[in-house]
C-alpha cells in the first residue's frame, strides 16, 4: 500500500500545524502573563484614598426585620438566643462587607413610655477583623451577616423585645439600629 495524498498537500499540512501550535503557546503566554497582578503603589494618606475610603466604607446598618427572629439553637423547643441578619450600606445604598466590632443589646420593652428600652437582657460584643472571621459571618449569596446570638443564662421568655446593634468602626464612627419584636413560646 502507498500514500495517496500528493507530496505538496503534506508539506503544507506540517507547516500549518506547527504554526498552530507556535500561535496557541503565544497565546497561552499572554493570557498568563495578562492575568498575574500587577502591585500598586498605594499609600493610606493621599486623598484619593481617602476619597475612596469614604465612598466606600458602610453609611448604615439594618436589622434585616422579616429575617431576624428568636432561635432555639439548643433544639429544646423554645427559643435561646436570636438569629440576626444585618447588611452594612455603602453610600449608594449597596450592601458592603465592613470591619468593627458589632455590639448587639437585647432588651425587654418598656410598654407606654418615651423610653422603650426595658431591663437589659443581653449582650453581644462581634469583632470582625480578620478573613476568618468575615467568612464565619458574612453570606455571600444574600450579601448580609448572619449572626446566632444564643443567650449565656437560659431561655427567652415570652414578650416584647428591642434588639439595638451598632457598628463601630476603625475609624471611629459609629452606626446603629433597632428592632422591636415580639415573642410566644413554641414560635
Amino acid at each position: 500500500m502507498h500514500d495517496t495524498t500528493h507530496p505538496m498537500k503534506q508539506t503544507r499540512r506540517r507547516p500549518r500545524a506547527a504554526l498552530l501550535q507556535t500561535a496557541a503557546v503565544t497565546l497561552l503566554a499572554l493570557c498568563a502573563s495578562a492575568c498575574q497582578p500587577r502591585q500598586q503603589n498605594v499609600t493610606g494618606d493621599g486623598p484619593e484614598m481617602s476619597a475612596f475610603v469614604e465612598l466606600m466604607m458602610p453609611k448604615a446598618i439594618e436589622i434585616q426585620h422579616y429575617l431576624t427572629r428568636p432561635r432555639d439553637f439548643s433544639g429544646d423547643g423554645s427559643a435561646d438566643g436570636v438569629e440576626v441578619v444585618l447588611v452594612a450600606r455603602d453610600s449608594f445604598g449597596d450592601s458592603v462587607k465592613c470591619v468593627g466590632t458589632f455590639h448587639f443589646e437585647l432588651y425587654t420593652m418598656r410598654l407606654a413610655s418615651g423610653d422603650k428600652l426595658g431591663e437589659r437582657v443581653a449582650f453581644w460584643p462581634v469583632t470582625i477583623n480578620s478573613d476568618k472571621r468575615m467568612v464565619q459571618y458574612w453570606d455571600r449569596v444574600t450579601r448580609s451577616y448572619l449572626f446566632k446570638l444564643q443567650l449565656s443564662d437560659g431561655r427567652l421568655a415570652p414578650g416584647r423585645y428591642v434588639l439595638t446593634a451598632q457598628l463601630i468602626t476603625p475609624a471611629g464612627s459609629k452606626l446603629y439600629d433597632t428592632y422591636e419584636f415580639a415573642y410566644k413560646t413554641g414560635q
